[in-house]
């Protein structure tokens, strides 16, 4: 399966300034917000990713961005729940990927995932 664009470069661009932005901002605001603001970046990259009809696992990535955009926000009225959603969702993508990459060795030789 062929690597496909799925951000244009328009919306590459906004991404960049957004986390641009996130990174100078994060040297006030508290700690916590700046982990809402990486789950934004991370929710805004699979709309582009599911508006351009990526390869990937497009229901599993469709659940996982409905999920992000539901538990990003508990980060302001259920912070132990939020950061539980923190540990969890690593795992998520990382077992994601790591299929992913099985399915399609890279052919650079460097993987997301090694093991």
């Amino acid at each position: 399966m062929a690597d496909k664009l799925v951000v244009s470069e328009d919306e590459a661009y906004e991404l960049l300034a957004h986390l641009v932005s996130s990174a100078e901002i994060c040297t006030f605001e508290p700690y916590h917000y700046g982990t809402f603001r990486l789950l934004d970046a991370a929710s805004r990259l699979m709309e582009s990713m599911l508006r351009h009809e990526s390869n990937g696992n497009r229901e599993w990535l469709e659940a996982f961005k409905r999920e992000v955009d539901e538990k990003k926000v508990w980060m302001m009225w259920d912070r132990e729940s939020y950061f539980q959603f923190l540990r969890e969702a690593g795992g998520k993508g990382g077992q994601t990927l790591k299929g992913r990459q099985a399915k399609t060795p890279s052919t650079s030789g460097r993987g997301f995932i090694q093991g």
